[in-house]
Parts: C-alpha cells; structure tokens; sequence
C-alpha cells in the first residue's frame, strides 16, 4: 500500500500548509490533516513543484516592494526548508510554470508587456495590460500568456540554445479573443495526430475570468520535414464563450456582474474538464465563508477537443471562492498512480479562499465527471491554490 498523498496550500496568511491525505481511512474527519505550516513571504499565491519533486518554487504576490519567487526544499517527508534563494520579479505575481525538462529553476524571464493599450470593456479590471500566467506548449517552442486586460493570448517564441536572457523568449503574435472575456489561465491538451499523419496537434483550453466561459482553439504543429524545431505552431479558435453559469445568479444577487471564474484541469485522457467559479466579488482578506457553496462545472470533451454544451454539469465546490483546482494525477512523485478507478486523476483537491478550506472531491461515474466529497481540512490561511507532491 503507497504512503498518503502529501499537498501544499498557499494563500493570504505568509504560510504554506503541508497536508496529508489518505483515502484508506475509514473516517472522513481523519483523511485531510494538517502536518506542517512553513512561514513564506506576505502572499504565497501560487505554488509550482518542480518535476522531480524536490523542490516547490512559492510565488509572493504581495512581495514588498515588489513580487517575489521563494525556493523551499522538499524533504523525503514533505516539509519544507528554505533554501535562502529568492528571485525579484518587480511585479505582483499570479502564475508560474517550470519547463519540465529542467528540474530546477535556472532562468527568470520578464516578459515585456506594451504599456499603451487603450481601456477595455471591463473598466476597472481591463485599464491595461494584465499578463495573468505564462504556459509552454507541449513541445517547447511558445509560451503563451493570457492578458487579462486585453482580452490576448500573447504569444513567445521559446529559443532553447539562447545564451543571453533577452534572446530566449521573442514575442511574435497575440490571438484576439472576445471583447471583455478576460482570459485568466490557460493549459494544453496531451498531444494527437492531426489531419496530415506527420502532423501533430494539441488542444488550447482557456479560462476566461470577466465573462465566465472557456474558449478553445486548435493548436496546430508543422511538418517536422518542411519546418525546424523551433518553428512555432498554430492557433485556430473552435470555440469561444462556452458558459460555465448558471441560468440565474444565487437567490440574493441580483445579476452574475460579482461572478469570476477561477481555474480549469482537465483529465489526463484528455476526455473531461472541470472549471472553478467564484460567486461572489473577489476579497483576498474579507471574503466570507457565509453563504450558498460555489459551482464546478463539468464537460465532457469530444473526439475532436471540442467541449460537448450539452454535457455541462454544475455541481459544488464544497464551500465559497473555489480559486484553484488541481487533481492528483498532477503529483510529480505518484504520477496518478493508484488512481485507476477512474483513469487517473481521481481525486480533484479545491482551494476554497472564503470558506479557508481545501476539500478534496473523488472523481465517479463515467469519465469522472460526477463528484463526492471524501476530506476536508479548515483554518488554512485563506487558501488561493493546493498542489499534489
């Protein structure tokens, strides 16, 4: 029988909470506990491990005076040490991805953002640029980063054999998406063979804050015998303003205006995705745990990488402001191991920031996409996201 499963939850409290979760026991109340808290920074917001699972790299997104990366340690137990070495960014921080090729952080890059772009349908979130993460590809070649305050996927050329950091990444397109969307986070699909056998192809899912819906595009790759390795794919939208509410707003509001989506994952098959919303307006320090839970809504996903309308399921989050989802098929040590029940990814952790829970939910039914509550752990620290170890 494997160890329990170990997480990491950051948020707005300067502390990083080490959590262990085992399924095995009887008892609900005992699977979820608290093991650890390690002090880190004013707003540890966003928590990346590394793919060999030894270390976490911590973003500070309320670093003063500037944001913040923090590298801990990961012991063979799961606690943390820090390891003394923290890297200035000169802005508020929200997301972080690490190449998985290389194991540990080796380079910072500062993407340049244009600093005169007009105001957005959104006045108070779309005044200018607003860079909200920063994904490669499945292969390498692009990092794409989703401007919430344009309503652009903003698109890099990645240079691998780059020796000087202002040579590696090289802004070469954005794609528009609809007016006042808000892209928040975006994450690639495994990749698939395309049209042409020698082509190959992945899925862009995208997370859109402002208007509560998901986009999707196809991404397409070159020919590897008419292209080099480092020519970028191609992005073409399929879908756009695919909703992830409700027909009404909660029995008190009176329009869905303090809705925001939070967070998407989507099965390793590829075959089911799952997206966070936030019903109420979005309060780092005041949020209340008081009131209706929150929604995932579940699609099933075609042949095709499409998202299937009609499949959409709304089912709760388990308490209030669910702003990040992660399942465990995600672990960089278990790999979904010991998650056949329903391919891999079984269990779905939710950081739930008003309500200062992480509920874990298990995946049942076909393509996981029904959802039971199997642990719960509380008083986290205002949790903004959990990671599987």
């Amino acid at each position: 029988m494997q160890a329990p499963y170990t997480l990491y939850a950051g948020g707005y409290e300067q502390q990083i909470v080490q959590l262990s979760f085992d399924p095995a026991l009887s008892d609900p109340a005992d699977r979820l506990k608290i093991v650890n808290t390690t002090c880190s920074g004013n707003a540890p917001t966003w928590l990346t491990v590394a793919p060999d699972g030894k270390t976490l790299l911590s973003t500070d997104e309320w670093g003063d005076p500037e944001g913040a990366i923090e590298l801990l340690k990961i012991g063979e137990d799961g606690r943390l040490e820090k390891v003394g070495q923290e890297v200035r960014t000169g802005a508020s921080l929200h997301l972080l991805s690490l190449d998985p090729a290389t194991p540990s952080l080796g380079t910072s890059y500062t993407l340049p953002v244009a600093p005169d772009h007009s105001l957005g349908p959104h006045p108070d979130r779309q005044q200018q640029a607003h860079p909200h993460g920063a994904t490669p590809d499945p292969l390498q070649r692009v990092l794409v980063v989703p401007d919430l305050g344009t309503d652009e996927l903003r698109l890099y050329g990645i240079r691998r054999d780059a020796q000087r950091l202002e040579d590696a990444l090289t802004e070469y397109g954005a794609v528009r998406l609809e007016p006042g969307c808000g892209p928040r986070h975006v994450l690639f699909s495994p990749l698939r063979h395309g049209a042409d056998d020698e082509e190959q192809e992945a899925r862009l899912y995208v997370m859109n804050e402002l208007d509560n819906s998901l986009s999707v595009l196809r991404v397409t790759y070159p020919s590897p015998t008419s292209s080099s390795p480092d020519d970028p794919p191609t992005f073409t939208p399929l879908q756009s303003r695919v909703s992830i509410l409700p027909a009404q707003p909660m029995p008190h509001q009176s329009s869905f205006s303090a809705w925001h989506s939070a967070e998407l994952v989507l099965s390793p098959c590829g075959r089911t995705l799952i997206a966070s919303n936030r019903a109420e307006a979005h309060d780092p320090i005041h949020g209340t745990r008081d009131g209706p839970e929150d929604l995932l809504a579940v699609f099933a996903v075609g042949d095709d990488g499409r998202l299937d309308e009609a499949s959409r399921e709304l089912v709760g989050a388990g308490g209030r402001a669910p702003r990040h989802i992660s399942l465990s098929s995600e672990s960089a040590t278990r790999g979904g191991r010991g998650d056949e029940a329903v391919e891999r990814g079984r269990y779905l952790a939710v950081a739930l920031h008003d309500s200062d829970e992480v509920v874990v939910l298990e995946r049942r039914g076909a393509g996981g996409r029904q959802m039971e509550e199997v642990a719960r752990a509380t008083n986290l620290g205002r949790p903004g996201v959990v990671v599987w170890l």
